[in-house]
């Protein structure tokens, strides 16, 4: 049964919170605020080191707030990178044309006794007033996400170093460096929560935990990599803010997530999944998903796409979402189809 929203609340937090249904979900995109509007483009060639962008306050609430000025978006994700976690503590990160992050080459021993004397919060704080300020602007009746890397994720670069991703190499170290890899998991887990609670007490509404290397990691290990240390961040977050929106979005393992289904979590799902099987899966969850940007970026069958998904969703809580992150060459007519499609109904 379709419920009738009252003007004064956020229509994503009344999906979550209290699982309404609408025949338009609400909607927002992961990497909504990137390379494929023109404005953004126009702020990040100011920032010739992209970290220095994700610290720079005012660029950071202008650019978390450009796709909601183009399009009816339910929710601003702040704009950030996964990677300020070792940035932070002390690992160099930085981002070289056509290529993927890169991080400084360290010993990662001394890496974990260095960023034992590191003032984490402090270190964020540019984060924070960014996000006060971005709440501050940000219409009541739209949320705002922060989010955190999850820590396996965050691990593969930093055991990569700024190298091609080799997650067989990644795997390979956790054999034969098992002490540190666990402390660097650890760290990570702990800081991850940290970073989140910070996103929390700064005003944001949802938070998301990207686990984008899932797929990488072999079934048996799950438990032990992946969700042992997702068990635990959710943990301390509900202790200190009982039922806080979380969402989790662990790509290419959504037909695994039945392992965690007693977490009180909204999940996202991938381009790669089914949504009526992840619904039969999850009869009980708020799910989140899962347009392919392969579709949004070439408009084909883009309307009959969107539709599809809605009609699987029909009748259940839901957040609509892409899959993955929208294509920085995705034209914006195409989005404006998308939004469209999401209002026709």
């Amino acid at each position: 049964m379709l419920e009738i929203r009252n003007r004064n609340t956020m229509k994503i937090i009344d999906v979550i919170r209290h699982k309404k249904t609408f025949s338009s979900p609400p909607a927002w995109m992961m990497r909504q605020a990137g390379r494929y509007l023109p404005e953004y483009k126009k702020i990040r060639a100011q920032h010739p080191d992209f970290m220095e962008f994700c610290f720079s306050i005012d660029d950071v609430v202008e650019v978390t707030l450009q796709p909601l000025q183009r399009f009816p978006i339910d929710a601003a994700i702040i704009f950030s990178d996964i990677l300020v976690i070792p940035h932070v503590l002390g690992q160099k990160v930085w981002f070289e044309t056509n290529h993927g992050p890169k991080l400084e080459n360290i010993d990662l021993n001394h890496f974990i006794k260095k960023a034992a004397d590191v003032d984490f919060k402090e270190k964020l704080d540019p984060i924070k007033l960014a996000i006060q300020k971005t709440r501050n602007k940000l219409d009541p009746q739209k949320a705002l996400i922060g989010f955190a890397g999850a820590p396996w994720t965050i691990l593969t670069y930093m055991i990569s170093k700024g190298k091609t991703l080799d997650f067989n190499n990644v795997l390979e170290f956790r054999e034969t460096n098992s002490k540190l890899f666990k402390s660097l998991l650890d760290l990570l887990t702990q800081k991850a929560t940290e970073l989140l609670l910070l996103h929390i007490e700064s005003g944001v509404n949802i938070v998301q935990i990207f686990e984008s290397w899932a797929s990488a990691v072999p079934s048996h290990l799950h438990e032990e990599i992946l969700f042992q240390p997702l068990r635990k961040i959710i943990q301390t977050i509900h202790e200190k803010k009982p039922n806080f929106p979380i969402i989790y979005y662990g790509r290419g393992i959504n037909k695994h997530y039945n392992q965690i289904s007693d977490i009180n979590l909204v999940f996202g799902i991938d381009e790669t999944s089914d949504m009526q099987e992840i619904n039969k899966l999850l009869p009980q969850k708020v799910l989140q998903g899962n347009l392919s940007p392969q579709t949004l970026l070439t408009g084909n069958h883009l309307e009959s796409s969107v539709l599809d998904i809605l009609d699987a969703m029909q009748d259940k809580p839901f957040i609509f979402n892409l899959g993955h992150g929208i294509n920085k060459d995705t034209p914006l007519s195409h989005v404006e189809r998308l939004f469209a499609t999401l209002q026709s109904r």
